[in-house]
């Protein structure tokens, strides 16, 4: 039972550490951010619906049960039925009922067809939306990830240093215990070493941080980062991140248009009715008396004043020239983030180069440092300033590393590109 504990532990362990950047991507669709989206895009698209249902008739079913305190005529009558009745009592009954069905059919609404062309815009940049929101979250996936590494791989660095800095305290150790050397000089490495281990202890505590925020856009338990693998590179073209403003720019274009047809426009409806109309116990005739009665109209309205309506639409002019504005705006701060990041990507390749170079001369010249010192040709201060410099040339490194990632993860939102294409 114990060994079956311990392979479940071991299981668990590895299960948190397998987890690959695909898993990750794919963990953010199931979400309730992405669901979010996802509902507000269904939404959208049920509101253009709703628009689109103005061009069907509408059909009412209705009856009537009616009882007067004193007998009341039952109305109307046909000029036929009023001609045979002609000098005779008319029908009279305290109770009538009715039953019957009512039609209304638009002919020509002008502003249908503009509200439409609105709620299909709307519903586009719901979906554009959508699709920029989980990009935005890959990004922040990729860029945590990266950051996760780089934090890895610069506890290597600090343990490696520590490791480093304890062997030569061993080497010091005998030579304080022979005398040669005074105490003072082991101090100097201890509070070195203790500033490793608070510099360890930050990181932690930064690692933890970042955890959190890939659990909370994945759902995904994770205890060290994914691997990271560069397969393709961003393609490009129109800047995605515009889109779904540019649709919400043409939908408020669309709703002017349609404010405009509502006010100099006429509206054509056509309706029709039929009712079937009873008087029981007609007080004058002694019996029952059953009517029906139907009629068709077509009518035409034509608003001709409408200070209220003239004043929203200049409104809605002011909106599309402000939403306008807006966009060229983004669109000129995006090409230049865009410009910088391009170039931004370029020194940073040959940054890494320069960076690895600069790890190797740095270890080799701790190596002659560490010759010098032991043979007493070097301070103990100089010594220390070569461990700094190594441990220096590799955070560069592993620093330059995450800030590629970031400009990646970034030119990918812009441009729309799904991370899973670029990153496995």
């Amino acid at each position: 039972m114990k060994m079956i504990s311990i392979l479940a532990l071991i299981v668990f362990a590895v299960n948190l550490q397998a987890v690959s950047m695909s898993e990750l991507f794919n963990a953010i669709k199931k979400q309730p951010t992405s669901k979010i989206d996802e509902i507000s895009s269904k939404m959208a698209k049920v509101a253009q619906d709703r628009v689109n249902a103005g061009y069907y008739p509408t059909v009412n079913l209705f009856g009537n049960y009616t009882h007067y305190n004193s007998p009341t005529n039952l109305r109307p009558l046909d000029p036929v039925t009023t001609a045979k009745l002609a000098g005779q009592p008319l029908p009279f009954s305290n109770t009538i009922e009715q039953i019957g069905i009512g039609v209304s059919v638009p002919v020509f609404v002008k502003e249908l067809g503009d509200l439409s062309q609105k709620a299909k815009y709307l519903a586009k940049s719901a979906s554009l939306k959508k699709e920029l929101n989980f990009y935005q979250n890959e990004a922040l996936v990729l860029g945590s990830n990266a950051s996760l590494e780089y934090l890895d791989r610069l506890i290597i660095a600090l343990k490696a240093t520590k490791k480093s800095l304890e062997t030569t305290r061993d080497d010091l150790q005998i030579s304080v215990n022979s005398g040669r050397t005074p105490g003072i000089a082991l101090d100097k490495i201890d509070e070195k070493l203790n500033q490793l281990d608070i510099s360890i202890n930050n990181i932690f505590i930064k690692k933890a941080t970042l955890i959190s925020n890939i659990e909370k856009l994945t759902g995904l338990e994770i205890k060290s980062p994914a691997k990271m693998e560069y397969i393709s590179g961003i393609k490009k073209g129109e800047i995605f991140a515009l889109k779904p403003l540019q649709k919400v720019i043409k939908a408020s274009m669309s709703d002017y248009k349609a404010s405009r047809a509502k006010r100099y426009y006429p509206k054509v409806a056509l309706s029709a009715m039929w009712s079937e109309n009873y008087a029981q116990n007609d007080v004058r005739f002694g019996e029952s008396v059953h009517r029906g009665y139907g009629y068709y109209r077509l009518s035409v309205s034509l608003p001709l004043y409408n200070r209220g309506e003239d004043v929203d639409m200049q409104l809605k002019k002011i909106a599309i020239m402000k939403n306008k504005m807006k966009l060229k705006k983004t669109e000129q701060e995006l090409k230049s983030e865009v410009k910088a990041l391009t170039q931004n990507l370029m020194l940073l390749e040959k940054s890494l180069k320069l960076n690895q170079l600069n790890i190797q001369k740095n270890k080799n010249l701790l190596k002659y440092a560490k010759v010098s010192f032991d043979e007493g040709r070097m301070t103990e201060e100089d010594y220390l300033v070569y461990e700094d410099k190594v441990l220096e040339s590799k955070s560069s490194y592993y620093g330059t590393v995450s800030q590629k990632w970031q400009v990646i993860a970034k030119l990918a939102v812009i441009y729309g590109n799904d991370l899973k294409g670029v990153v496995r």
